[in-house]
């Protein structure tokens, strides 16, 4: 493990991506419990994607279009489907009293949360690119590559958890204080049109962005 690896990961996890942005929605819609169990599927999301790749089974992405199409518009229609349903929501604090906006809002769907987490993680393309492209550059030349992989992949798991918990914390204090129905509707509307776009955007991604 070097410094280098341990930078980009980090220049790799704090860049906006579909990760991010369902994890942000998830811990707005219901509280730091929820944001939390969307990121261990975020995580768990990552450990596939490194076995896949100690496998050279990520190649897919790069080398075969079909494979890559289909991931690509199922993260895109996943992405958007979830926008779609924060923007629902929106509508449904601006119509909800106060009191029962905060009684509808208690910790629930942990399950729900966390494969939200996982599917955002399996279907973005990048996350596969990923451990395809950068991983490899750093596995020892005259090491183990299942050994290499699993070091690399367990540091590069340590520093996203790490940071989307930082961010759910962040979010769970600004939750609080913006906790009004009028604003937390305008809230999801921006996280639902940001789920929107991120899904547009994964939609037009081509094989030579990755």
């Amino acid at each position: 493990m070097t410094w280098p690896f341990v930078l980009t990961c980090i220049a790799v996890v704090v860049s906006p991506g579909p990760s991010l942005a369902v994890i942000v929605n998830q811990a707005l819609r219901a509280g730091r419990t929820t944001g939390l169990a969307t990121i261990a599927g975020n995580t768990s999301g990552l450990v596939f994607w490194a076995a896949a790749s100690a496998l050279g089974l990520t190649a897919l992405v790069r080398t075969s279009e079909v494979a890559f199409v289909a991931l690509k518009v199922a993260g895109a229609l996943y992405l958007c489907w979830l926008g779609v349903q924060t923007l629902l929501r929106s509508r449904r604090h601006q119509e909800q009293p106060p009191e029962d906006l905060a009684a509808g809002e208690r910790p629930r769907g942990l399950w729900s949360a966390y494969r939200a987490g996982l599917l955002a993680n399996l279907s973005n393309p990048k996350a596969a690119a990923l451990y395809l492209a950068l991983l490899p550059q750093f596995l020892p030349p005259d090491g183990s590559v299942l050994s290499g992989t699993a070091v690399l992949t367990v540091v590069q798991m340590a520093i996203s958890a790490g940071w989307y918990v930082l961010v759910v914390l962040a979010v769970g204090a600004v939750r609080r204080v913006l906790s009004r129905p009028t604003v937390r509707a305008r809230l999801d509307q921006i996280s639902g049109l940001i789920l929107v776009g991120m899904g547009v955007r994964m939609a037009t991604l081509t094989r030579a962005t990755l």
